[in-house]
Parts: C-alpha cells; sequence; structure tokens
C-alpha cells in the first residue's frame, strides 16, 4: 500500500467509511503501521492542511515537522485532560478524488519516540476521535471563507474590468466627437475650396477675356 495512505480498520464497518464521521485506521509513521484518529472531509488536501493548523493555532499550538506530518506537542485533546503529542498528516483520498482528504491524527505521551512504541498501542485514539468532531464544521467554515474571498476577488477583477471598459468607452466617445469635428470642419473646408476654385477659374477666364479684346 502506498506510503502514508490510511487503512481502515474492517471492524464495524459495512462499506466505504462515512465522510465526516471520525473512524479509528491506521497511519504509517517511519515504515511502521500504528493506530490513528481519521477522518474523511470533502475538501482539497491544501485546504485542509491550512484550515487544521489554523484550528491549532487558536488553541496557541504551532506546528513543527515530523518526516511527512505536522507535529504539535503537549496538546489537550477530548474530555480527558490528558496531554498529547499529536502527529497530523491530510493525504489526497485518492488519485481520482482530488478534491476529497483523510485526516490521520497520531497521538503519542508528551516527548514520546514513536519509534519504539508496539503496534498496538492505540495511545489517545478516543480523545483524537473526540477532537476531529469539532474538525468537521471548522474546515467547512475555513473553506467557506476561502471560497468567499475567491468570489470576491472575480468581483473585484469583474469591477475593474467594468470600469476599464466605461474608461475605454468614454475614451472611444472623445475620439468619435473629435473625428466627427474633424469630419464637419473637413467638409467645409472642401465646399470653401470648391467656391475659392470657382472664382480663381472665373478670374483666369476674365484675364484671357481682356487678352482677347486687344
Amino acid at each position: 500500500m502506498k506510503r502514508g495512505i490510511v487503512m481502515l480498520l474492517a471492524l464495524g464497518l459495512s462499506g466505504a467509511m462515512q465522510a465526516q464521521q471520525p473512524l479509528e485506521g491506521i497511519a504509517e509513521f517511519q515504515k511502521k503501521n500504528m493506530p490513528a484518529a481519521v477522518l474523511e472531509l470533502p475538501y482539497p488536501p491544501d485546504v485542509v492542511e491550512k484550515a487544521l493548523e489554523e484550528k491549532f493555532k487558536t488553541s496557541g499550538y504551532k506546528p513543527s515537522k515530523s518526516k511527512d506530518f505536522q507535529l504539535y506537542r503537549s496538546v489537550q485533546l477530548g474530555n480527558s485532560g490528558a496531554l498529547y503529542d499529536v502527529y497530523v498528516k491530510v493525504d489526497r483520498k485518492s488519485r481520482k478524488e482530488k478534491a476529497a482528504s483523510l485526516v490521520q491524527m497520531i497521538m503519542a505521551k508528551p516527548n514520546e519516540m514513536l519509534s519504539s512504541r508496539s503496534a498496538d498501542d492505540r495511545t489517545g485514539i478516543e480523545d483524537g476521535k473526540t477532537y476531529l468532531e469539532g474538525v468537521t464544521p471548522f474546515v467547512a467554515d475555513y473553506n467557506l471563507n476561502l471560497e468567499i474571498l475567491a468570489q470576491q476577488e472575480v468581483i473585484t477583477k469583474m469591477e475593474k474590468k467594468h470600469t476599464s471598459l466605461l474608461d475605454e468607452g468614454s475614451d472611444l466617445s472623445k475620439k468619435k466627437s473629435q473625428i466627427e469635428g474633424k469630419i464637419v470642419e473637413n467638409a467645409n473646408a472642401v465646399r470653401q475650396q470648391v467656391l475659392d476654385l470657382e472664382k480663381a477659374r472665373q478670374a483666369l477666364e476674365a484675364i484671357k477675356a481682356r487678352k482677347g479684346g486687344q
């Protein structure tokens, strides 16, 4: 199985994992499988990662990098009051479902070395699942805010384009008026030139008539 992809436990499941319902699964850390709290969310991984980081931040926790996971130290989860070092990773659900994510969360005792824990150690699983129950509405709200900001940006760009088109239209209208004015000036100049040309021709005929009368 591809590294980092959650393997859901078959016990108690009659089909695919239900969306937005925290479950117990298995996550891979340093090539070692271990129990983890798992949550499927219908949002892209980058959105979920940022939302989770923001959620932990609101409680005063900042992440550090630990392999492919984000590590939050001494976090209180659930209702037990216990503190955990929480390892969080968000994967794309599948190659075909790029807009859906799987959240994997491993709970460890503070400063515990995960490499030395037993494969069946379920430390903090229930507290992790309880914590993930509150993640769904938070991520949904975070994603909605992103959609609002994105749509506002679309509208802002459209408004700028609209203003640009209005300005361009105004400039074209001014140019049109200027051209129309020049057309009128040209027509008047042509009429005047016709009159002047006719007068010049009449003058020429008069000069010729004087020559013929000598």
